[in-house]
């Protein structure tokens, strides 16, 4: 499982890094309207699908397509499909959750994160208990929606607080990421060397996580 686990953040990190780079060409292009018809209707889906799987698949980070969403689609269709993938990613954790309890969770949210669901559960009560908490799980917001669904929570009371929440969030990210990769685009040149260095640390860094997991595991034997 784990070994799945650490292709899965292989493959992503690739994902991002295309990403980005696609972004920051489209930008220096300056014909970012025909790129987006150009897209046509696989490209929103796929999108919205990818930013789904950051919040069912605990461990993948979502924050990089925030900054890429405006760059790809245009800030205000950037928004409504980050908000789309957010809002349909945490209902999927949600009745995951639910209807499929612990053993679905530990498959995609990992050991990693499975404690911090179960213990995240005790504290949700009623919806004065989950407000305190989407502000305390606001960088992770897919260990909330997993927690939620064991809970007694409403799923009502969940889905309208979520959006409340995710709203002022997707906006700062995608209008702010947007913007930053105009400034990169006008610097390319230092921008792929830090995407150089950035993927080289990373792949080094889930490599080294792995040989020391196996290590672990071997010596528990």
């Amino acid at each position: 499982m784990r070994k799945y686990q650490k292709i899965i953040e292989y493959v992503w990190l690739v994902i991002i890094i295309a990403l980005f780079v696609i972004s920051v060409q489209i930008i220096k292009s300056g014909s970012l309207e025909n790129q987006v018809y150009s897209f046509g209707i696989w490209a929103p889906i796929i999108f919205v699908l990818l930013k789904i799987s950051t919040l069912v698949i605990a461990p993948l980070s979502g924050t990089p397509l925030y900054f890429v969403a405006g760059s790809l689609f245009g800030p205000y269709y950037g928004l409504i499909l980050s908000l789309v993938g957010d809002v349909l990613g945490s209902t999927i954790c949600f009745f995951l959750s639910k209807f499929y309890g612990h053993r679905i969770i530990k498959i995609f949210a990992g050991e990693r994160y499975f404690g911090k669901i179960v213990n995240t559960v005790s504290i949700l009560k009623n919806t004065k208990s989950f407000i305190k908490a989407r502000v305390l799980f606001i960088g992770i917001p897919e260990i909330l929606a997993y927690a939620s669904g064991l809970s007694k929570i409403n799923f009502f009371a969940f889905s309208l607080i979520n959006i409340l929440f995710y709203l002022p969030v997707d906006f700062t990210f995608v209008f702010f990421g947007s913007e930053i990769i105009r400034i990169i685009a006008k610097h390319s040149i230092l921008f792929y060397s830090v995407v150089l260095l950035i993927s080289v640390a990373g792949f080094w860094s889930l490599q080294n996580d792995y040989k020391h997991e196996k290590l672990d595991n071997m010596q528990g034997m």
